[in-house]
């Protein structure tokens, strides 16, 4: 019997013990979530950024709804360029109007991408963002989400840091950090970097959301946030 008892004791204590660090887990989400939202964007200020808008050119991206991605990732790239520089951050892009990198022949879509990467590990930057908009046959599916390298440590809590302070595009995005292998452009730059798919266009209501500029200028603020606080918890690091 007491065997018994000791036994319900130690699972009780097991029980708690994992009750509070979720708890703990999931105040430190709340307060992170918080501190997102009230980041001093002066933390932004002296900071090198490049911001990739991605396709352009002969290459539109997805096209859906109505809306066509080289257009919505160029429009958000400007706007979040402006926000960075209002705040005295250093900002460089790999195209600011509707062209491409492509080569003739085969391969062009590589030489696009590559010169790209070219751009950003030239630029002198401390981190890049690329701007995209994502497309699939399953047309509920909705939600901006972030990409990065695994084997990129700094990029990995840049991207979990961007994804909450994307949480409410739109609300309830429940979509989580990312981490893939297969994007040349996340495993070929020398610097920390994410790729922010921004929502669906597949998607008719997120293809309206994605489509208004007050919405896209919206984004282009979190992912200022999300660099802001970035920079203010890693500085020095």
């Amino acid at each position: 019997m007491l065997m018994i008892l000791r036994q319900q004791q130690v699972r009780r204590l097991a029980v708690f013990s994992i009750a509070t660090v979720i708890l703990n887990l999931a105040a430190i989400r709340y307060l992170v979530r918080d501190d997102l939202e009230t980041v001093n964007l002066a933390a932004l200020k002296g900071h090198k950024i490049i911001i990739d808008a991605g396709h352009g050119g002969i290459d539109s991206g997805a096209s859906q709804n109505g809306v066509v991605e080289k257009d919505v990732n160029l429009a958000i790239a400007r706007k979040l360029g402006r926000v960075l520089e209002d705040n005295g951050s250093g900002v460089s892009f790999t195209r600011e109007d509707d062209i491409d990198y492509y080569t003739r022949g085969k391969g062009g879509k590589r030489s696009d991408l590559m010169k790209r990467v070219e751009m950003i590990n030239a630029a002198g930057a401390e981190v890049f963002v690329s701007i995209h908009v994502n497309a699939i046959r399953q047309t509920e599916l909705k939600g901006a989400q972030v990409f990065y390298n695994p084997q990129k440590a700094s990029s990995k809590v840049l991207a979990e840091t961007m994804q909450r302070a994307l949480k409410d595009f739109p609300p309830g995005n429940k979509r989580q950090a990312k981490q893939d292998l297969g994007i040349l452009l996340l495993n070929a730059t020398t610097i920390p970097g994410v790729l922010v798919e921004t929502g669906y266009v597949t998607n008719k209501e997120e293809a309206v959301r994605l489509a208004d500029p007050v919405y896209q200028q919206k984004l282009a603020e979190q992912i200022a946030r999300a660099l802001a606080y970035h920079f203010s918890q890693n500085a020095g690091r």
